[in-house]
């Protein structure tokens, strides 16, 4: 396992915060439908500057937020909030978008993780981002903004 006990007593309070969020959450047509559900860099491949998702495996219907967490989920805080402004120049969001955001972003990291748990190849790569990941849930449970601020680790 690449987490202490206390880490995973840290995710699973994430967890319960995300499922407790989320069971809030309206579904509708301007935020709910189609989406990708993998939607990272590795996702994306360039043709003449054209941005092209690929692999549709975990395509799906969700809230269109959980999209936008995976995409950013691997960026730094200021390029973030760049994506979430070149986002906004073709759909606006919501006011209370960032909790909102936040709590997909979570949910993907949990995911993340949980995906790549098992493979050993990865086990070195998920201890080192460990302080960083959770300095990040710590924010969330305790409520505090975290998707465009640099964290303290």
């Amino acid at each position: 396992m690449f987490i202490s006990e206390q880490g995973f007593e840290l995710y699973t309070s994430a967890a319960t915060r995300v499922a407790d969020r989320l069971d809030t959450f309206t579904s509708h047509e301007h935020n709910y439908g189609m989406i990708h559900a993998d939607l990272h860099v590795g996702n994306v491949i360039f043709r003449d500057d054209e941005p092209y998702p690929i692999d549709f495996g975990r395509c799906g219907f969700g809230f269109h937020l959980y999209d936008i967490a995976q995409a950013i989920m691997g960026l730094h805080p200021t390029k973030r909030a760049f994506f979430i402004e070149g986002y906004e120049r073709i759909r606006k969001l919501d006011e209370d978008v960032v909790p909102k955001l936040e709590c997909f972003f979570i949910m993907a990291i949990i995911e993340a993780y949980s995906f790549h748990a098992e493979n050993p190849l990865e086990t070195e790569g998920l201890i080192e981002e460990q302080p960083y990941a959770q300095a990040i849930l710590r924010a969330f449970i305790n409520g505090e903004p975290f998707l465009f601020q640099t964290l303290t680790i």
